[in-house]
């Protein structure tokens, strides 16, 4: 029996070595099979396309806007400059290998040292990352494959890589990748990219270490470490170049210190590598290049090597409206003694959010920071509807509604005291008129009616990114840590005008490359935020604001507009200053958001003017973009019911007189006045010493008038309005001359031009902010005394402590706003001024904390 066990176990050892021995056997041959069949493939690969080897120039990337027609497109007219490798000088072939390919004389095209430790990584974070590619893989990528980042495709990259090894040499493979990496702008090649960077050939004798060293740095990431988009990266980048070279052995110690201390170019020696784009496209076209790879994954080299047919929501007639607008100095505040207001805007499409324009800045250089859509400030009392009002009649209709009553009453919220910025308070208000005349007061009691963490989850839905900070009541006013751009407040405020569905703004619509079989396009990403009904109540509301609220600049003739002016007050000089001015409105057909500020402030860069104009720019804009499309109305969601308005008292007129000089200091005294209805008109009187009376305007329709001075006469002034029948109504009361604004003028004002406006104007809701307490974070306020003052009114800022923090008690957060007079003409020329430029009207202003640090 035991013999007959023995001879079992030997027998089944020797079955398991057979099967050991097989298994291995064809392993073996499966490597070698899959070796050579690599082989193959990348030698099949190579021969079908190697003409792409020789040929350096593809069909161009087209975009088209909106219409179908092409906007620009993005390969060189210029003819590409091929650079022999013996044409190059060692240092930029050494800088190459020192920073992509350290072993590419000693592999045979595959790196299995960085492929292995790629691989790796890959497994760590989860990505199918480009690392460990060696210069080979790095041209074979760049030739042959298209974008997918797969395993399969690096399989495919390795074959042809070691088919290239076969097929070619080493300096023949360097030659072809230093004329065909991509270094950004739309350059290719290292010749090109010297030329646009440098302004000199890289065979120049004067090519630097420091130059090689900086073309060698941009191929790991073209948009990220090019000089002229990310300056200080960029040389972060170089100079590890450089310290790589020197750890090599290629330069000296001496070398590395004196390339590291060149500094890098600053402006480029040609023209950026897109065909036909026109001036002031440049911020919509750096933003569409940004969302094809993001949301695509589409990257810039990609798009520059040409190939691809990409289809956008760009409007070029209003596109070509902010550029015109924008040229014209005249519809900015003036300029400070070195730097001007600056400015952004963009439209979106009110029913998808396709981005139709936007300007970046007033300067926007290349790739540079877009103040439409990556800056924050705060957005001031254009927050109100969608952090207050919406959300307020969205959880309880019944409860709250365009007539609910709203406590209007000099208060405090556990410390928090907001002030109306005409220094009025009344037992009630309604939200109609709360929102149209824009009162803080009542705005901060409802949003504590319905607590913070309520307008904290609609802001969220609405896409506004909010901080751990901004759990308080001063966001009911825009008061936010660190503020919002013009893009999320557009987006935002898509919802009134979409049934309350917020659609997500985006450029593209379809990107499709026809040579490898790329198509993809556009899902929509819309969120519902409010119900039907509450958008459409907000949105009557809104439109009621700009035809006898606040934002009256914005109206345009023969057209339906809703919208919200918004500012927020300075911390430095007095309370007529403003830090931010804003409007964000509608038509039925496109949302635009206007932002206008100093980019940094100091006692030499200061606004004096607030969202009259950013309201009229809006105006302006779409005016001009909306020619030829029909007018339509705004069209109410099915279910949806109108509020009507309960009758209420008309508001008694409210003048106020500020004294100012035109461009040619030519003294006079701007008068704007608020109350009353719609559809009154004005006598405009100036009073005498003696009582005596002198019309000087007759059935005038505007709220605000021009009182051109020939002598130092210093006057007294009334209105008296009139209505439809041409009945008198209620006189203002008779107000003496507010000197105020000239004294800051000609304190202030000495050293800046006026741009052809009358800057000085009149106070905008000037704010009086008093340190407070900070209250408990329990959603109930900041914690800081504000007050505004009455048109005109007097102000002193109170002790703003730290501003680079925003949580400190000192920080004071008011948005007082007052409603502007009604200019009517968006062009600003007052009939009967004798074709003065007229001066923005008093309206809203505000007191807010804005850190340091977080200006666009």
């Amino acid at each position: 029996m035991a013999t007959k066990a023995k001879k079992k176990v030997k027998k089944k050892k020797g079955s398991l070595l057979m099967i050991t021995v097989s298994f291995a056997i064809f392993l073996l041959l499966s490597v070698i099979g899959g070796y050579f069949s690599l082989l193959y493939a990348g030698d099949r690969m190579i021969e079908e396309n190697e003409q792409k080897l020789k040929d350096l120039k593809a069909e161009p990337t087209v975009i088209y806007d909106k219409n179908g027609d092409e906007l620009t497109s993005l390969i060189r007219e210029k003819n590409r400059e091929y650079k022999s490798i013996s044409e190059m000088p060692k240092i930029l072939t050494n800088a190459f290998l020192a920073v992509e390919d350290r072993r590419f004389y000693d592999h045979k095209g595959v790196d299995m040292v960085r492929i292995g430790g790629a691989i790796v990584n890959d497994i760590k974070k989860g990505s199918l990352a480009e690392g460990g590619s060696t210069i080979t893989q790095q041209l074979a990528r760049n030739v042959f494959l298209t974008l997918d980042q797969t395993f399969w495709r690096k399989t495919k990259e390795m074959s042809i890589a070691i088919g290239l090894e076969r097929k070619y040499s080493k300096d023949q493979i360097l030659e072809m990748y230093l004329n065909r990496v991509y270094l950004g702008k739309g350059e290719f090649g290292v010749e090109d990219a010297s030329l646009y960077y440098f302004g000199k050939s890289v065979s120049d004798s004067n090519f630097t270490v420091a130059e090689a060293a900086m073309l060698a740095a941009i191929p790991k990431a073209p948009t990220t470490y090019n000089p002229f988009n990310n300056p200080e990266k960029a040389k972060l980048r170089r100079d590890t170049v450089i310290r790589l070279m020197a750890e090599q052995g290629i330069i000296t110690e001496e070398q590395k210190n004196e390339a590291q201390a060149e500094p890098l170019p600053t402006e480029p020696s040609e023209v950026p590598g897109s065909s036909g784009l026109k001036k002031g496209y440049r911020a919509y076209f750096d933003h569409l290049v940004d969302e094809a790879e993001e949301t695509y994954g589409v990257s810039e080299e990609e798009l520059y090597r040409g190939g691809w047919s990409v289809y956008t929501t760009f409007d070029p007639k209003i596109q070509d409206a902010m550029v015109k607008e924008y040229d014209n100095p005249k519809n900015f505040p003036k300029d400070g003694t070195e730097r001007s207001v600056e400015s952004s805007m963009i439209v979106v499409d009110a029913k998808n959010g396709g981005i139709a324009g936007m300007m970046g800045g007033r300067n926007y250089a290349v790739k540079g920071f877009n103040l439409a859509t990556d800056m924050k400030r705060q957005p001031g009392s254009s927050f109100k509807p969608i952090a207050v009002y919406g959300p307020a009649i969205d959880i309880d209709s019944k409860k709250w509604g365009p007539n609910s009553s709203l406590s209007n009453k000099k208060q405090s919220f556990n410390g928090y005291e907001p002030r109306n910025y005409n220094n009025k308070y009344s037992e009630t208000v309604s939200m109609n008129r709360a929102l149209i005349d824009s009162l803080n007061v009542p705005v901060v009691w409802l949003l504590n009616e319905i607590k913070v963490p309520t307008a904290l989850k609609y802001l969220e839905k609405f896409g506004i990114d909010m901080e751990p900070e901004d759990r308080n009541l001063a966001i009911a006013l825009g008061g936010l840590s660190k503020g919002t751009s013009p893009l999320k407040m557009a987006q935002a405020y898509t919802a009134f005008v979409n049934g309350g569905v917020v659609s997500e703004a985006h450029t593209i619509t379809k990107i499709e490359n026809k040579s490898v079989g790329i198509l993809r396009e556009y899902e929509v990403k819309q969120t519902e935020v409010l119900k039907p009904q509450t958008a459409w109540t907000v949105h009557t509301m809104l439109e009621r604001a700009v035809q006898e609220g606040t934002g009256k600049a914005a109206r345009i003739s023969g057209r339906h507009v809703a919208g919200k002016t918004g500012t927020t007050q300075s911390t430095i000089g007095d309370s007529s200053v403003n830090k931010d001015a804003w409007f964000v409105g509608y038509t039925p057909e496109y949302v635009g958001a206007v932002w206008m500020g100093f980019d940094k402030e100091d006692k030499n860069h200061l606004m004096r003017q607030g969202s009259s104009l950013t309201a009229q720019m809006f105006a302006k804009v779409l005016a001009e973009g909306l020619k030829g499309v029909k007018s339509t109305d705004f069209v109410r969601p099915g279910g949806a019911v109108e509020e009507e308005p309960e009758e209420e008292a008309t508001p008694p007129i409210q003048l106020e007189a500020t004294m100012t000089m035109d461009n040619n200091n030519q003294l006079q005294v701007v008068l704007s006045w608020i109350g009353g209805e719609p559809d009154y008109t004005y006598d405009v009187y100036r009073v005498k010493e003696n009582g005596e009376r002198e019309l000087i305007a007759a059935n005038f329709k505007d709220t605000i008038y021009v009182d051109v001075l020939n002598s130092p006469v210093k006057y007294r002034y009334m209105v008296v309005p009139r209505n439809k029948e041409g009945q008198e109504q209620t006189p203002s009361p008779i107000v003496d001359i507010n000197t105020k604004q000239l004294e800051n003028l000609i304190n202030d004002g000495q050293d800046h031009h006026e741009d052809g406006n009358n800057q000085g104007g009149m106070p905008e809701g000037n704010g009086n902010g008093d340190s407070g307490q900070l209250p408990p974070d329990n959603g109930n306020g900041n914690g800081n005394q504000t007050n505004g003052q009455p048109p005109g009114g007097q102000g002193n800022n109170g002790n703003h402590g730290n501003q680079g923090n925003p949580n400190n008690p000192s920080n004071p957060n008011n948005n007082g706003e007052a409603p502007p007079p009604d200019i009517g003409n968006p062009n600003g020329n007052q009939p009967g001024s004798g074709g003065i430029e007229l001066p923005p009207p008093p309206e809203d202003g505000s007191q807010q904390p804005f850190p340091e640090g977080t200006n666009g």
